[in-house]
């Protein structure tokens, strides 16, 4: 393939790129993290093309196993660096609890009834809203099943009587979202009935979140004093792939759940048509950013390998990967064109006209199992369920 011209970076990007040196970012190579073999070879070299740190970047994949990974990768002083201070999860301020046009299913129940902030578009047109089936219709066409929030019962809470959790924070099931950015999603499962405790890398989406009054510690899992055992419900969206240690990370998240506690995960899709059709191009690559490239098969293996059981494998209706990788495509051929850019910004501000478009294809791709997000939901085993 020819090497491809980048895109130019933002003036943001080059503030945060002009702040680190080659030297800076300091990079260890490593062993496969997910089987330990020292045998791998580069299947793609690239920029950072959407965060603007500079140096060139390299994914391997394991001879022994087939997981790709980003190596050699930051190391772990080096991690923060990676993210500049325009890095698009960090940019969203938390909304009132009204507003945040979401949607909850129960604790048994990973598949949400999806959501578009704002007003439903069939309530926009008055006589849309009357005809027979058209909500059930459009809830289903929006449904990504991307970010499911689930209702707190008293079930929920080891085991106890059945019925939504209405009392006192005691009494109330405890949740954790790690990577939890600026608390969008904690807002959602306090609203859901849930004690909500969020842990964030960077310093600015930490401040908005408890600026909004969120319970979130800065730093990473390992520097967070937590205890065992304390939480029903723990929530991953987007961070696996981040985590040095992916294997690590997960066997400790099975220790802060109870016995019988759900685990709720999104991550890219590796094994989808996408990162082979897109190539460098494909948006979530996101190099020096994303250390692990997963497909169904290697995170499932992993799951079980730390322990977890009852995993189901969701392939998400969201073409945001697609839409952005078009436009890395296109920049790298056109670095100034205007709509490349205007495509860019797609994925991390999605607009309800162009997902309604996208709708069909996307359920369509997520039916042929080629999703190009999955969302996990699995369980801590409890002692009868282990050998």
């Amino acid at each position: 393939m020819a090497k491809e011209e980048q895109p130019a970076v933002r003036t943001d990007e080059q503030s945060h790129a002009s702040k680190l040196s080659q030297g800076m970012l300091k990079l260890e190579r490593i062993n496969c993290p997910l089987c330990g073999s020292t045998e791998s070879s580069v299947v793609i070299t690239s920029n950072d093309k959407l965060g603007g740190v500079p140096g060139e970047f390299h994914v391997e994949r394991c001879h022994a196993c087939g997981h790709r990974f980003m190596n050699p990768r930051p190391a772990l002083v080096s991690l923060a660096a990676c993210y500049p201070q325009q890095y698009g999860p960090h940019q969203s301020v938390p909304r009132g609890v009204a507003d945040l046009g979401r949607s909850r299913i129960s604790a048994n129940d990973i598949n949400p009834l999806g959501a578009i902030g704002g007003r439903p578009l069939y309530l926009r047109i008055l006589p849309l809203g009357q005809v027979p089936g058209l909500k059930k219709f459009y809830e289903w066409l929006v449904d990504d099943r991307s970010q499911p929030v689930p209702v707190a019962t008293k079930e929920t809470r080891r085991g106890e009587e059945s019925g939504p959790i209405k009392s006192s924070l005691k009494k109330k099931p405890r949740a954790l979202e790690l990577g939890c950015a600026t608390g969008q999603y904690l807002i959602q499962l306090q609203d859901a009935g849930w004690l909500a405790t969020g842990i964030e890398l960077s310093e600015r989406p930490v401040t908005i979140a408890r600026d909004a009054g969120l319970n979130v510690h800065r730093g990473t899992l390992e520097t967070t004093d937590l205890q065992a055992e304390q939480f029903e419900l723990v929530a991953a969206w987007k961070v696996l792939e981040h985590v040095p240690d992916a294997k690590a990370t997960l066997r400790r998240l099975n220790t802060l759940l109870i016995p019988g506690g759900t685990l709720l995960l999104s991550i890219p899709n590796a094994g989808s048509w996408e990162s082979w059709f897109f190539g460098r191009s494909w948006y979530v690559w996101e190099l020096p950013r994303h250390l692990h490239h997963f497909t169904p098969s290697s995170i499932r293996k992993l799951l079980e390998e730390c322990e977890f059981t009852n995993i189901t494998i969701i392939h998400q209706r969201n073409l945001s990967n697609v839409v952005g990788s078009l436009a890395l495509a296109i920049l790298a051929r056109w670095p100034e064109s205007r709509f490349g850019r205007r495509l860019l910004r797609y994925p991390d501000r999605p607009t309800t006209a162009t997902k309604l478009v996208l709708a069909p294809f996307a359920h369509l791709l997520a039916w042929m199992r080629q999703g190009g997000r999955l969302t996990i939901s699995a369980k801590r085993g409890t002692s009868e369920s282990r050998p």
